[in-house]
């Protein structure tokens, strides 16, 4: 494949990558829209509950083979099938596990209806262990474009069936479907559509192979699923149900409004500063630019969101309940307006080859979080909450002079490039609040209406001569006419 076609393949492939993901997130997020006007926030947060046990257990039944299929050269029939019974296995076992342990689950989160909802939920362990090799024999060839259909149809078909379900139920099992038939429609069109069937072949030599790369992988993809979803196990266990189903919609929206924005820039930062390094360019000037450029775009749509963040909820969900979710996205805002900072200092680490240090940095990270949950988990949920604010800020000083130094970047410096974005930002959330506040007796709408068009209007007041803005605006207008 010469460089131009590869080019140009990787550039399709990752737009069927990107509108996989970003389309199964927004699909699944108007979903619970719809059924949070059916369901209570406590329905969301005995699910949420379960969220860390499928999560590791979903990490455990990949066991990393599927990216140590995808770096292999060529792929035997053997190979495969031998990959596709571990992972078929390694789930059945884990599933009788969490069968059996439903009830010590339930009582752990002293939740009685868990013990059935267990026995049902966990079935998308072994639904999607029958289907992790088709879809990496779709990634090894490229094939983006067949996986986003029938990801994004599979998402479709569930929503429908789990709103159908919650207009008759009105109770936790339509979320229960909701997550058992998406991975039941997605296996099942991954079948259908696949020329790829196992045969009777298997080799211990071939999964001792691929364990030997994929075990690294096992390990990082475990301490990362149990550190995700720590916060909603701890608020399952020593709060109540609704405080993590209000909590859960809270940071699944700004996991949305900051991390999917900053992953955009991310994707795209790495090979950048890559270059840059190579040719021996200003890694400095280059960094200080794409930082600026970044908390500029995701830390105004984050202020924009945190300014009416309850009303916001408030008219999504469908309900006056739903308004404590919009006090948590408060609460978590400052570690959303953060977060690009940790993003693309990670890059320039690995740009760089710092990556001892880097280690070292996620190790302390780890233990900074831990030390402030083992904290803040004895007082409100509200304390508990903003501990994750906290955290990013102390994060925020780590990464910045470990990652300043090598580029000879101070801390002093880095903060006084980014202070004025970020001062800015505040001023629009305390306009959006402010608006809202002094609106409160208005109809919601009205209300809603004049935070966004007063926010609009100010953020550009302060931003329209900074040359990060003009940049993005520039680069948007370009976009747009296709050049």
């Amino acid at each position: 494949m010469n460089g131009g076609k590869y080019k140009h393949e990787l550039v399709k492939n990752t737009v069927w990558n990107a509108l996989e993901n970003y389309s199964m997130i927004g699909i699944q997020l108007l979903c619970t829209f719809i059924l949070a006007r059916y369901l209570t926030p406590a329905d969301f947060g005995i699910v949420g509950m379960l969220v860390v046990f499928t999560a590791i257990s979903q990490t455990l039944v990949d066991s990393g083979f599927g990216a140590a299929l995808i770096r292999e050269k060529e792929v035997s029939q053997t190979g495969y099938s031998s990959v596709f019974y571990a992972n078929l296995l390694i789930s059945v076992c884990l599933y009788y596990i969490l069968y059996v342990c439903s009830g010590a689950i339930a009582h752990f989160y002293n939740q009685p209806i868990l013990d059935e909802i267990c026995k049902y939920s966990f079935l998308v362990l072994p639904l999607n262990a029958l289907c992790i090799v088709q879809t990496t024999i779709l990634r090894r060839e490229l094939r983006f474009k067949k996986l986003c259909v029938i990801t994004v149809t599979a998402a479709l078909l569930s929503s429908i069936v789990a709103i159908v379900s919650a207009y008759f139920l009105k109770n936790v099992w339509a979320l229960v479907i909701q997550n058992v038939s998406l991975f039941g429609f997605r296996t099942l069109f991954l079948w259908l559509s696949s020329r790829w069937h196992p045969t009777l072949d298997f080799s211990w030599s071939l999964i001792s192979k691929y364990f030997s790369f994929s075990k690294n992988i096992l390990v990082a993809g475990l301490v990362g699923s149990i550190f995700n979803n720590i916060y909603s196990l701890l608020i399952g266990k020593y709060y109540t149900a609704t405080d993590l189903g209000y909590f859960s919609q809270a940071d699944r929206v700004k996991n949305v409004a900051s991390h999917t924005s900053t992953s955009v820039v991310q994707n795209v930062t790495y090979p950048i500063l890559s270059r840059v390094n190579n040719e021996g360019g200003d890694l400095q000037h280059a960094y200080k630019k794409i930082i600026c450029v970044t908390m500029l775009f995701v830390g105004c749509i984050m202020a924009f969101v945190i300014g009416i963040s309850s009303d916001l909820f408030e008219v999504l969900m469908g309900s006056t309940a739903w308004r404590r979710s919009g006090f948590y996205f408060l609460l978590l805002g400052i570690s959303g307006i953060l977060f690009p900072l940790h993003a693309v200092n990670q890059n320039i680490l690995m740009v760089v080859g710092k990556s001892k240090t880097l280690m070292y940095l996620e190790i302390a990270r780890r233990c900074i979080m831990m030390l402030i949950l083992l904290v803040t988990v004895r007082y409100s949920i509200s304390i508990f909450v903003f501990g994750n604010s906290i955290y990013s800020i102390i994060l925020l000083f780590l990464n910045l002079h470990y990652c300043g130094q090598p580029i000879h970047y101070s801390i002093a410096q880095q903060l006084k490039d980014v202070a004025p974005i970020l001062l800015r930002q505040a001023l629009i959330i305390a306009l959006g609040l402010s608006v809202t506040y002094l609106l409160s007796q208005q109809v919601i709408y009205l209300r809603l209406l004049l935070a966004m068009a007063s926010m609009t209007i100010f953020g550009y007041y302060l931003f329209r001569n900074n040359d990060y803005y003009k940049e993005i605006r520039a680069y948007m207008i370009q976009r747009i006419h296709g050049h």
